[in-house]
Parts: C-alpha cells; sequence; structure tokens
C-alpha cells in the first residue's frame, strides 16, 4: 500500500473510532434515558433502599461515560485493531444489558436477574479467549491495511449487532414499563400523566389495572375515565391481591391507607367496598371504589341501589355512573330516577341498533369496540 493510502487509512481509522464512541454513547443515553429509564430507577431505588434520589438524565450520562472508560481499558489491554476494533465494545454493550435485565423479582428485594452471576463471567470468558485468538491466528489479516469501507462496514456492523444484543438482553415487557412509569407518576403526584400511559394499549396487568385506578381516584376521576381502558380483572382489578408485594415504591399498604382499611381475611372485594361504605370509613373515596366495583361485575341492581341511597337527586353523577343508568332503564321502565342526558340516550339507541348491523360475533364485537369500546355498554355487553 502507498504511503498516501496508509495515511489515508490510518486517519479513517482514528475517524471512525471517535464516530463509533459517539455512536456508542448517543445508543447508550437513549437507551438508558429513554427506553430503560424506568427500570434503571426502579433498581436504583431497590439498590439504595429509597434512599438517595436517582435523575434519569444524569444517570444515563454518568453510567455512559463509566463504560467508555472501561471499552478504552478493554482494547487497551486487547489490543484490537481493524476491522473488528469495535468488538472492544462487547463488554460495555453486555453490561448495559445486564443492568436493564431486571424483572419483578426486583419488588421482593432482588436486584438483576440470578443468572447472570454465572453467565456474566463466562461470557467475559468466552469473550477474552475468542479476542486471544482473533490476535493470534489472525494477526496479520488485522495488521493489514485493507478498503477503507471494509473497514467502515466491519466496525459499524459489529457495534450494531452489539446494540442490538444490549436491547435483546434488556427487559422490554411493554406492561412492566408500564407499571413502573404509572407508579413513579404517581409518587410525583401527576395522576393525569399516570393513568394516560399506555392508555392506547389493550394488553394489561392485574397491577397495572390497580395502579390506574389508584391514580384516577387520586385525581378524583374514576367515573370518568374507567372504562377508556381495558378491564379484564372485573372488581378484582380494582385491588392487589392478598399479601402483594407487585410493586416497589407502592404496594396494598399504601392503597389500603387510601381506602382508610385493609379487608378482611378471605373477604371479596366488593364485600369489603361495601362495609367501608356502611361504616362510612374512606367516605368519598371508598363510595367511588364501591361503584366501580359493582359496575365491574355487572351487578346493576346493587348499583342502582346504592346511587338511590348515597347520590342525592341533584347530584351531578359521572359519566360512567349515568352510561350504566340509562342502560339499566332501558331494561327497567319503571325506575324512577331520571338521566337528564338527551345526547347519551341517543348514544345508547346507536349502540343497540348498531349491534343488529353484524352477522358474525366476532366482527360485531372488534367493531363495536372500534366504536363503543370506551363506553360502559360495550363492557357490559362484550367484556
Amino acid at each position: 500500500m502507498s504511503s498516501n493510502n496508509s495515511l489515508s487509512y490510518k486517519r479513517a481509522a482514528r475517524i471512525l473510532t471517535v464516530a463509533c464512541g459517539l455512536l456508542f454513547s448517543i445508543f447508550s443515553i437513549v437507551y438508558l434515558f429513554v427506553l430503560q429509564k424506568d427500570v434503571v430507577g426502579a433498581l436504583h431505588y431497590s439498590l439504595s433502599q429509597g434512599k438517595t434520589h436517582y435523575s434519569p438524565l444524569a444517570g444515563a450520562i454518568i453510567i455512559t461515560v463509566v463504560l467508555l472508560v472501561f471499552r478504552w481499558g478493554i482494547n487497551g489491554l486487547m489490543g484490537l485493531k481493524g476491522p473488528v476494533r469495535t468488538l472492544s465494545y462487547f463488554p460495555s454493550c453486555l453490561l448495559l444489558g445486564v443492568l436493564t435485565d431486571v424483572d419483578r423479582t426486583i419488588f421482593h428485594g432482588g436486584n438483576i436477574e440470578d443468572k447472570w452471576f454465572w453467565l456474566l463471567p463466562l461470557l467475559l470468558l468466552i469473550y477474552i479467549g475468542v479476542v486471544y485468538t482473533l490476535r493470534r491466528v489472525f494477526r496479520s489479516w488485522l495488521n493489514q491495511e485493507g478498503s477503507i469501507l471494509g473497514l467502515i462496514n466491519s466496525n459499524l456492523a459489529i457495534l450494531t449487532l452489539l446494540c442490538l444484543m444490549t436491547v435483546g438482553i434488556g427487559n422490554t415487557n411493554v406492561n412492566f414499563h408500564h407499571e413502573l412509569a404509572v407508579e413513579q407518576a404517581i409518587r410525583n403526584h401527576h395522576y393525569e400523566a399516570a393513568r394516560m400511559i399506555g392508555a392506547k394499549s389493550l394488553e394489561t396487568t392485574r397491577t397495572l389495572t390497580v395502579l390506574r385506578a389508584y391514580a384516577m381516584s387520586l385525581e378524583g376521576t374514576m367515573g370518568e375515565h374507567l372504562f377508556e381502558y381495558p378491564q379484564y380483572y372485573g372488581a378484582e382489578g380494582l385491588l392487589f391481591a392478598p399479601h402483594s408485594q407487585e410493586t416497589l415504591r407502592l404496594n396494598a399498604d399504601s392503597l389500603y391507607a387510601h381506602l382508610g382499611v385493609r379487608p378482611h381475611v378471605a373477604e371479596e372485594t366488593v364485600d369489603f367496598l361495601a362495609r367501608i361504605c356502611r361504616d362510612e370509613i374512606g367516605r368519598h373515596t371508598a363510595l367511588n371504589y364501591y361503584m366501580s366495583a359493582l359496575l365491574l361485575d355487572k351487578k346493576l341492581d346493587k348499583f342502582v341501589s346504592a346511587v338511590d341511597m348515597y347520590c342525592f337527586e341533584q347530584d351531578t353523577l359521572p359519566r360512567y355512573y349515568r352510561e350504566a343508568l340509562v342502560l339499566y332503564k332501558r331494561t327497567h321502565p319503571g325506575y324512577g330516577r331520571e338521566v337528564k342526558d338527551t345526547l347519551m340516550v341517543r348514544r345508547l339507541d346507536e349502540f343497540l341498533n348498531r349491534q343488529k348491523e353484524f352477522s358474525s360475533p366476532v366482527e360485531e364485537k372488534n367493531r363495536m369496540r372500534r366504536e363503543y369500546g370506551d363506553t360502559y355498554w360495550w363492557y357490559y355487553r362484550y367484556q
């Protein structure tokens, strides 16, 4: 290779080294600050036992700098060069993935997955073996100054694969991320933001359903927004399972403190909420939970009785209470309470007429969800 070509190759190699460092930094910060912000925050909370505050941006930058220094040290020891220089990012990318491979064991005092305590050292030993082989067997190939385009392509390809490896290792469970995000928003008293997290997703978990209901209760909008979200657990989706530790920073104790009392052993959700309404524990909060539980379990007769008992005639009822009453009055014309909402009555007529236009039950359910999925009527008829 001529002197000019050699200088161009070395200059390209230096520029590539800087560019790869910049690309890795961008990836790491975006990954930590955007994709895994809630997971790393929960891990920090677990490790510090809530004694220190975690700043997502500062944390992402600090971790990225540490990983860059680590990569610099690895490359200094291994002496990787040429088309495989970016293999020196393998340990950093691996550690970044391991750091974000956190599951629900974190709620019970766990940290990262237990498998990494043996798998991480094993993978690093394999990596050292591969690098040693490359340096011994392919020394002349690594030292050869070949095509600049080949140099760039091979290193960028390796770095891309390593970044994909990181994403593959980290926890990307959408519901888990939503749970952590809702939990953090509630802790920050951002209740509207909490209930809006994952609002367009039809997937949910019991924990996420409970947390959303909790956020709506704190916001005072449970009767206005509850059925805008998927409800797959009935009244049980309002409370954590007995002895549950399903969340790290908020748990069953937090919710029961909000309601004012804990349920008795083996007490059903509806019975528990009915009791605290009857005993006037929790007052308005307990009433909203009780009314919502009756709607979720489709107990319209009891719901109507509760409305007559606890709500004055002149009260302005929340949206879903009115929808339930309009539906009840359609099947019980003699019911005395009037719902003065002509638009809602007209929309119920449209809902009932639209049901008759489909021959396939599957098509009917899907099309009706698309048009009326945020109504109590859809939940009552199809869920």
